[in-house]
């Protein structure tokens, strides 16, 4: 009966055989590495991308919302520079019938009929210089011309800093796009990869379900509070404020506004106008900023005590249920509303 056994290798192809099984097992074990290190880098590559076209619309935001403050201040100033005009013109024409009035009861002097112009100015020196119309009419004439000329030199140092500030936001909206380009082609990186892989890399961290039971201070933050714990899951989107979609200010934004209090919707602008309070002190409801960048502020969540909170990320991503010690960015304060 013939045997079945493998045939004994020589020393000689034994280790040969050794050398080649140690040789595949090593490629493996390298493509393993290489495949984990290109998955890390293009995870690093598209947060960076994502926290760069975020910070880059928050900046956008910022520039916006100044322009917006000093178009209205340029607006009201129109009004009351309408205003003083209307004003003057009237206590003009009151004067002019006075004057005429006396020219049918008395006469009136050749000076006071060459002083009924259209320049308030040039009448008010000429009638004064008569003695046709008195000290307190002068003085109220004299008064309004002042203010008047005073709100046109205010409207126009407002208009040049519109001007100004018009220009920003051209560059911000530039750097915007490129952002959102570069953070596009981040996007596309990642497409080719699996599922599992593109969840692992866009989704942040965080969960998108509540996992946290908030007991907020107040009935204001209890809303805001419950507005952003129903928004979870919701998608970034750039310069977004709700109702489906938002980005990190526009979220905390319309969560305040849901409790009835106005915000900006930039998280810099937002961080100036609460009052400052230390990661002791937090209470549901209250905004956490963090950096951007050295120095700048450039991200916004809504606290929900514990060492947690609520924000929206970047593109790609949803709205999530984050701790602070997982959001990967540095605390920069926190802000009461």
């Amino acid at each position: 009966m013939p045997s079945h056994r493998a045939p004994k290798l020589s020393p000689r192809k034994a280790s040969a055989v050794a050398l080649v099984g140690v040789a595949a097992g090593s490629t493996l074990l390298m493509q393993g590495s290489a495949h984990a290190e290109t998955l890390s880098q293009a995870k690093a590559d598209y947060n960076t991308k994502m926290q760069q076209s975020e910070v880059a619309t928050e900046a956008y935001n910022a520039a916006n919302e100044q322009a917006a403050t000093l178009q209205a201040k340029v607006n009201s100033l129109q009004a009351q520079i309408s205003t003083a005009t209307a004003e003057m013109s009237s206590l003009q024409r009151t004067m002019g019938l006075q004057a005429a009035q006396q020219y049918e009861n008395a006469g009136m002097s050749s000076t006071l009929e060459l002083a009924l112009e259209s320049s308030p100015e040039t009448y008010l020196n000429k009638a004064l210089a008569s003695n046709e119309i008195s000290q307190k009419e002068a003085q109220l004439l004299k008064q309004l011309a002042t203010d008047k000329a005073q709100i046109a030199a205010d409207q126009k140092l407002a208009q040049t800093e519109l001007a100004q500030q018009q220009a920003a936001v051209a560059t911000a909206q530039k750097q915007k796009t490129a952002a959102l380009a570069a953070a596009s082609q981040a996007k596309s990186v990642i497409s080719t990869l699996s599922a599992a892989q593109q969840a692992t890399i866009t989704s942040g961290g965080g969960s998108t379900t509540n996992t946290v039971k908030v007991v907020a201070s107040n009935s204001r933050a209890a809303t805001a509070v419950a507005y952003a714990e129903s928004k979870l899951g919701d998608s970034y989107v750039y310069a977004a404020s709700g109702p489906s979609t938002f980005d990190c200010s526009g979220l905390t934004m319309a969560a305040w506004a849901a409790a009835g209090v106005t915000l900006p919707h930039n998280a810099a602008e937002q961080m100036s106008v609460t009052q400052s309070v230390s990661e002791s002190q937090a209470q549901p409801g209250d905004l956490v900023f963090f950096y951007d960048g050295p120095g700048y502020v450039g991200h916004v969540g809504i606290y929900l005590g514990n060492g947690m909170l609520i924000d929206a990320p970047h593109t790609g991503a949803w709205v999530r249920e984050i701790s602070l010690s997982n959001i990967g960015m540095q605390v920069a304060g926190f802000g009461r509303v």
